[in-house]
């Protein structure tokens, strides 16, 4: 039987840090087959930022993997051409990362867009962020 690639969804969405002119984005790569979340950024939507996330992948995810992302110019360039699969938004192709988008601001008040629960400064964002991720990976393995 040939081997099949191992795949991973990622996605970026919108957050603030004390008002909504100051901009972050939780950038998250997701195992399709687990949905746990293997790595995450907070930063621009930039391009500098993807590479981020693709340097916080553990090391064995940069090898043998697909990564489905939706078609925004920052993911080009970043990860290997051979392994990139950019998708139109609306395909289905990354569902599960925009399920679990929808499930963090759920979850996190500073997540959500339209909130009187936000976080004053980056150092308190980022422990907040990462409670509410460190708790959807422990409920991942309990499943």
């Amino acid at each position: 039987m040939p081997h099949r690639p191992k795949e991973r969804e990622l996605d970026e969405l919108w957050t603030f840090v004390g008002r909504k002119r100051r901009k972050k984005w939780l950038w998250l790569a997701v195992e399709r087959h687990t949905r746990r979340i293997v790595a995450w950024v907070l930063g621009s939507r930039g391009r500098a930022t993807a590479r981020r996330l693709w340097r916080a992948l553990p090391v064995p995810y940069r090898t043998g993997t697909w990564y489905h992302t939706d078609e925004w110019e920052a993911y080009r360039g970043v990860r290997p051409v051979r392994a990139h699969r950019a998708h139109p938004k609306g395909s289905g192709q990354t569902s599960i990362v925009e399920a679990i988008n929808c499930s963090l601001r759920q979850k996190c008040a500073v997540l959500v867009r339209k909130t009187c629960s936000f976080s004053r400064c980056l150092a308190m964002h980022h422990v907040r962020i990462q409670l509410v991720i460190d708790e959807h990976n422990r409920r991942c393995t309990i499943t």
